[in-house]
């Protein structure tokens, strides 16, 4: 048997209960209205960082430069942005062909926009008045920590 010349050290995710509220929040939003994919961005510097997410997940959208894309967009405008079709919009960053319309809102806390959420249909459009006030629910979760 071949010997490893690395230890295995498991990778731990300490949670604490704000970003545990946020998790079972956005789950729960996301098997009520069965988006393609609903995802909550910190903006942490120059990135928005995916803390939570239900539904399709790609890799390439876990960390997200605050110059790219839709994401990108409203963490610096702090602006709703949402797209009916998203094959027109040239700053849509396509993960799954699946996609037919994203709205992407910002949470701001205290005047700030600190985070976004971003979802994505495969068909159904996206109520914007209910992703609004998700938003205020996960700006009072993110508040605490």
């Amino acid at each position: 048997m071949a010997e490893h010349t690395q230890a295995y050290r498991p990778i731990i995710t300490i949670m604490n209960g704000s970003q545990i509220q946020i998790r079972a929040a956005l789950q729960h939003f996301q098997d009520e209205k069965k988006y393609f994919s609903v995802a909550v961005y910190r903006i942490e510097g120059e990135y928005a960082i995916r803390i939570a997410s239900a539904g399709a997940t790609c890799g390439q959208c876990e960390r997200v430069h605050l110059s790219a894309g839709n994401i990108g967009r409203v963490a610096r405008s702090g602006l709703v942005h949402a797209i009916d079709d998203v094959s027109k919009d040239a700053s849509y960053t396509s993960c799954f062909s699946q996609v037919r319309s994203e709205t992407v809102v910002p949470i701001v806390v205290s005047g700030k926009t600190i985070g976004v959420i971003d979802v994505e249909s495969g068909s159904d459009p996206i109520d914007r008045t209910d992703l609004e006030n998700f938003a205020k629910e996960i700006e009072r979760l993110l508040e605490r920590t």
